[in-house]
């Protein structure tokens, strides 16, 4: 009996132990020292932000977070907008501005390959054509290495072409193992972590309010081993909706905020080149019809997009000084990522969503 309650002890503990782990978040909202709070604005009646906002509660997708912005004003602001979220595949856009200010530092040359580079995988080394590839076709998603990478999604593991059947720059392909790699290289170049880099020239001079370094992990989100499919892991960004607008206003502002130059328009002016048009490939999706460096493009409005998974979009209209997030939480620890996981809606968030009240805004605006 004594053995009994022995081991019924030890299993409640293995279970309170479990549970505690599973609460522990990933990253935690910390104070900095450079967080620069946003203005707002008036340029919205009450009664026409009221209507946005019931359209997001209504919605039956996943939208919970929204913060609209203009000329660095705060015009709407939906849900907790400081809430750490994963960026998941958006993280990708955010890499296009740290490589062109690593760039511009002379840190980085986009010519560079992967042989000079001495990138190569020890499980499956790669082969001199694919050590060809520079950083700039990995930047357009036209590398040529077509070799299972962290955090894959599902169109990749079922339409990779066989190895060596495009060479770098020819065929774009949607592969994490060019933008994992492109971490790799960044951190490789300039000496400091993604977190680092990020936090120093890019979350300080924007006055990010949620950002410090550590919120960027590497390998899987949660809390959780993950089994290696490559030598480059992949980097999650955990941020909040309004620091993620503040990477909009940026873009939107060509490169400068608040009188201070970040990054230059020749970056941008090069990043949003329309590389790959979508219709080429059968993958034109509206309103998406293009891709240039990480970013996404509806070049029939001049309209440019990040786009992650469960729902985290940026849209920014440079020609208003407009920009709009969306936002819906997938987790931050293994309890609630695994309560994402688990729901059946948990991708049902889409860019209509974010469309139907960006336009919505705009012809407010117009007609104001």
């Amino acid at each position: 009996m004594k053995i009994l309650k022995k081991i019924l002890l030890i299993l409640l503990a293995l279970v309170l132990a479990f549970v505690i782990y599973s609460l522990v978040p990933r990253v935690i909202n910390s104070k900095n020292s450079y967080s620069i709070d946003f203005e707002n604005s008036n340029l919205l009646s009450k009664e026409f932000q009221e209507d946005l906002r019931q359209y997001v509660r209504d919605t039956a997708t996943r939208t919970e977070i929204v913060i609209g912005l203009k000329d660095n004003q705060v015009i709407f602001e939906e849900g907790n907008t400081k809430k750490l979220i994963n960026l998941h595949s958006a993280r990708k856009s955010v890499m296009s501005l740290l490589i062109g200010i690593a760039k511009e530092k002379g840190l980085l040359n986009l010519s560079e390959n992967l042989g000079s580079l001495g990138i190569d995988e020890s499980k499956t080394p790669l082969t001199d054509q694919e050590k060809t590839a520079t950083i700039r076709d990995l930047l357009m998603a036209r590398s040529g290495v077509y070799l299972q990478a962290e955090a894959e999604v599902d169109y990749a593991k079922n339409n990779r072409p066989t190895r060596e059947q495009y060479k770098p720059g020819e065929f774009f392909f949607y592969n994490n193992f060019d933008f994992n790699v492109l971490g790799t290289i960044l951190e490789k170049k300039t000496r400091m972590s993604i977190g680092e880099f990020m936090e120093e020239y890019l979350a300080k001079p924007l006055g990010m309010q949620d950002f410090t370094a550590s919120n960027v992990v590497y390998d899987s989100p949660w809390p959780i081993p993950n089994e290696s499919l490559s030598d480059y892991p992949a980097y999650w960004i955990f941020m909040s909706a309004r620091d993620l607008a503040r990477i909009g206003l940026l873009v939107a502002g060509n490169g400068k905020y608040n009188e201070t130059q970040i990054v230059s328009n020749d970056w941008l002016e090069e990043s949003f080149k329309p590389y790959t048009r979508l219709s080429d490939y059968g993958l034109a999706k509206d309103p998406l019809d293009a891709y240039g460096y990480l970013w996404w493009l509806d070049t029939d409005k001049n309209i440019i997009w990040a786009d992650g998974y469960g729902g985290q979009y940026l849209l920014i209209d440079p020609a208003n000084n407009l920009v709009f997030v969306q936002r819906n939480f997938t987790g931050n620890s293994l309890m609630s990522s695994g309560l994402f996981l688990i729901d059946e809606n948990r991708d049902t968030s889409h860019k209509n969503d974010l469309l139907h009240i960006y336009n919505r805004t705009k012809e407010y605006l117009k007609n104001r």
